[in-house]
């Protein structure tokens, strides 16, 4: 679905308290709101969140298209690969001295960022000092 473009709802049901399905396709739910069933239109933003509209133009929900990601971390020995590998993220510059491992997984964009904050964002408890320069932190979605 192109950026800005609106479709209608023609079925949508609630299928836990962060998962919901409309027209056939699961989204996850970022930002919910009390009756989401009865939104009417959903509309891509320019970050490419859908929004739900409702009768009521104050109300909205956002919700995110429901995925398979995994969150890597990629270590490496050398810094000269480490530094060829960050102007890209081309995993040829792995060598058998590299590793890589899934340090988690999860089903929307926004968490997958979220979870990668923990590890490059300086103010956080779980920060490691060593992201960006031999050690990098990454998500992939998992194609089905």
């Amino acid at each position: 679905m192109a950026k800005g473009k609106k479709t209608v709802i023609k079925e949508i049901k609630k299928l836990s308290d962060n998962e919901i399905l409309i027209n056939g396709k699961e989204y996850i739910i970022i930002d919910d709101t009390e009756n989401i069933e009865t939104a009417t239109t959903m509309k891509i933003s320019s970050n490419g969140n859908r929004i739900l509209r409702f009768e009521d133009a104050n109300k909205k929900a956002r919700i995110d298209v429901k995925r398979n990601i995994n969150i890597m971390k990629y270590t490496f020995g050398n810094k000269e690969a480490a530094g060829n590998f960050k102007k890209g993220y081309d995993k040829n510059f792995l060598t058998k001295d590299d590793s890589s491992e899934v340090i988690g997984h999860t089903t929307c964009h926004k968490k997958a960022m979220e979870m990668i904050y923990k590890f490059t964002d300086k103010k956080s408890d779980e920060y490691d000092k060593k992201s960006g320069h031999t050690n990098f932190y990454l998500f992939e979605e998992i194609k089905d």
